[in-house]
């Protein structure tokens, strides 16, 4: 009999989050599992879905009339009682807050639930205590706590403890459609000199501030290089000031959002990573399977991801550890840059998609039969 999975999430856009959350329904074996993913409103990149994945929506349209309505029932716990009648085995809060409060009121009873935690709670969390007496009540309705890497397990722990049990679920990469989109051509881009690339969604998370001041800094000591930015989101004016405030525009390009960001990694000879917190960066682990050299600041995930900086260099979140890990990069040679590089695809090998998928396959499996039922 098939495992029949909601997933349920705010939206399918361009975060994080959303892109790993295609990656695994899309490979998951259609056989043993009976896959829903179902966002607020319509979602134009529904596309993204493989066949056979269901998809669905909690209102019909996205109009200004249901979100207030959503503001309004998710207020009252109403969301999941009034819109959400079908019968699964398991139902997944794929991201904080909003998901996760929806699935807390689930009136499914007989559904074993899970709250998936992709950031650093210790780090993205300011009021700690007003957010664990808003939060603990509902994390408490879940049969389990999946977190995408140990620092965001270590982070949920010290805040709720770990009843239910909370475990590492790294999150699923597509190896081999990376490999395929990278090989595409990148047309209307010329590259012209040593390249710095980032991927991701403008967002203060990101802290591409902090990238830009390095930057700006590194070029006024002589350095000779662009950086390629590869996203949009809420920041882009924020950015888009700063670059033209400080005469960058010559050697720093916003691409904007690209369903195919991967020609873009490929071509640069150097990914970064600014980031004050991440959870587990979908961006570093694409990199690792591009075989890249790549630096990036210490949050959730790098160690798993990069060791202690034995496949890529790790820096301490700090701006001026960050302006000298990037400088020491910028100063190797080719020779330096492509023995990371070599270290970085051998790394790449331990996040292929058949490996984590199978990992995550049995995590669900074994929460619908537990070990006692499947050897009975």
């Amino acid at each position: 009999m098939k495992v029949k999975i909601l997933f349920h999430i705010d939206n399918l856009s361009e975060g994080g989050a959303e892109k790993v959350l295609c990656n695994l329904v899309n490979n998951m074996d259609q056989r043993r599992f009976d896959i829903t993913v179902q966002t607020l409103f319509p979602c134009d990149n529904s596309g993204f879905l493989r066949k056979g994945v269901c998809y669905k929506s909690v209102y019909p349209k996205g109009t200004k009339y249901y979100r207030l309505l959503y503001r309004v029932e998710a207020a009252l716990g109403l969301v999941y009682p009034l819109h959400m009648k079908d019968d699964y085995d398991i139902e997944i809060a794929y991201l904080e807050f909003g998901p996760t409060k929806v699935i807390a009121s689930s009136t499914n009873k007989k559904a074993k639930k899970i709250a998936w935690v992709h950031c650093d709670f210790d780090i993205a969390i300011p009021d700690k205590k007003a957010f664990i007496e808003k939060a603990a009540s509902q994390y408490k309705k879940f049969d389990k706590i999946a977190c995408v890497s140990e620092k965001c397990k270590e982070s949920f722990v010290s805040m709720f403890g770990n009843d239910p049990e909370v475990v590492v679920i790294h999150n699923v990469i597509d190896d081999k459609e990376i490999l395929e989109k990278a090989d595409q051509p990148l047309i209307g881009v010329e590259k012209k000199r040593l390249t710095l690339c980032t991927v991701g969604r403008l967002s203060a998370p990101k802290n591409y501030i902090r990238l830009l001041k390095t930057a700006n800094k590194l070029h006024g000591d002589g350095f000779d290089f662009d950086l390629w930015f590869v996203g949009d989101g809420e920041q882009r004016n924020l950015i888009e000031d700063f670059i033209r405030e400080h005469d960058m525009e010559s050697y720093v390009t916003l691409f904007g959002f690209q369903k195919n960001p991967y020609p873009y990694m490929k071509a640069a000879d150097l990914l970064v990573c600014s980031s004050d917190y991440e959870g587990f960066s979908t961006f570093i682990a694409e990199g690792l399977i591009l075989g890249k050299p790549i630096i990036t600041t210490d949050c959730s995930g790098m160690r798993e991801l990069l060791g202690d900086s034995e496949y890529g260099v790790i820096v301490p979140n700090k701006d001026e550890a960050f302006y000298d890990g990037v400088k020491m990069m910028l100063s190797m040679n080719k020779e330096e840059l492509k023995e990371y590089a070599d270290k970085s695809l051998e790394r790449g090998k331990l996040f292929s998609t058949d490996y984590l998928v199978k990992n995550t396959e049995v995590f669900f499996e074994d929460i619908v039969y537990p070990f006692s039922e499947k050897t009975e």
